[in-house]
């Protein structure tokens, strides 16, 4: 229900993976919106996001910027592997 909510609101979404993907610890799947949905969504993912981490990031083309400087989390902040974008 929740990514078919996220798509109606204008989000392009990335496929689930129950396998670890990237600097991610915990299975994952991306969402990706713009200034103009911004604040729905960011509002909508605090208020239901129950006991879920929820990592937003900014995509600059910089992936150890983006998962630090550009980043901040909606509940616990889960440890990043970033050693992986030193390879």
């Amino acid at each position: 229900l929740l990514r078919e909510w996220l798509e109606q609101e204008g989000c392009m979404l990335g496929r689930v993976w129950d396998t670890l993907v990237g600097p991610h610890p915990l299975p994952m799947y991306q969402v990706i919106y713009n200034s103009y949905n911004k604040n729905r969504i960011e509002s909508f993912l605090k208020a239901n996001r129950e006991t879920n981490s929820i990592l937003l990031h900014e995509s600059i083309n910089d992936d150890l910027r983006d998962h630090t400087d550009g980043a901040r989390w909606l509940g616990e902040a889960l440890t990043l592997k970033l050693d992986i974008f030193n390879e």
